[in-house]
C-alpha cells in the first residue's frame, strides 16, 4: 500500500457500514456486537477502504477470540482521545493473550491460528502508520483483548 485516498468522514458512517456488513455473521454465530458512540459527529480524516479493512480484520480476530466464551461479546467504540485525536477501539471478552504473544502479534507472519498467515495485524499496523496514527493492543488472559486505533 503506497497511496492514501484521504477524505473526511464521520465515525458513525464507518460503524454503520461495518454493522451492515458484519451483522449477519454476528447473528449466525450468536455473538453480541455492541456499538458505543457518544459523539455521533466524531470526524475522521482517513482512507475509508483501508480503515474498513483494519476494522474488519480486528472484528474477525475478535470473533475468533470469543468463539468459546459463554456470552461472546465484542464492543466497537470511538471517542476523542488525548490531544483531540480520534480513537477507535475493538474490545472482546475472549480468551485474551499472554504477554509473550502480545509482544509478537504485529510481527509479519506471526500467527496463533492454525490457518493464520500472520499478515492481518502487521497490515493493520502498516495502514495505521500510513495514516500517521498507531494501533495498540491490550489483553488479559481469560478476560479478553482490546485493540485501539489512534488517528
Amino acid at each position: 500500500i503506497s497511496e492514501l485516498h484521504l477524505k473526511k468522514i464521520y465515525v458513525v458512517e464507518l460503524f454503520r457500514n461495518l454493522q451492515h456488513l458484519m451483522q449477519p455473521t454476528f447473528e449466525q454465530k450468536k455473538f453480541e456486537l455492541e456499538i458505543i458512540l457518544k459523539e455521533p459527529e466524531l470526524p475522521l480524516e482517513a482512507d475509508v477502504n483501508l480503515v474498513e479493512q483494519v476494522l474488519i480484520n480486528l472484528l474477525v480476530n475478535a470473533m475468533d477470540a470469543v468463539k468459546d466464551s459463554a456470552h461472546p461479546k465484542i464492543i466497537l467504540s470511538a471517542y476523542t482521545g488525548p490531544k483531540g485525536k480520534t480513537m477507535i477501539k475493538v474490545a472482546d471478552n475472549g480468551a485474551g493473550m499472554s504477554q509473550e504473544v502480545l509482544d509478537k502479534i504485529f510481527i509479519p507472519f506471526f500467527s496463533t491460528k492454525k490457518t493464520g498467515s500472520g499478515i492481518g495485524l502487521s497490515l493493520c499496523k502498516q495502514i495505521m502508520m500510513l495514516h500517521k496514527g498507531n494501533i495498540q493492543a491490550q489483553s488479559i488472559e481469560g478476560e479478553g483483548s482490546a485493540f485501539i486505533l489512534q488517528f
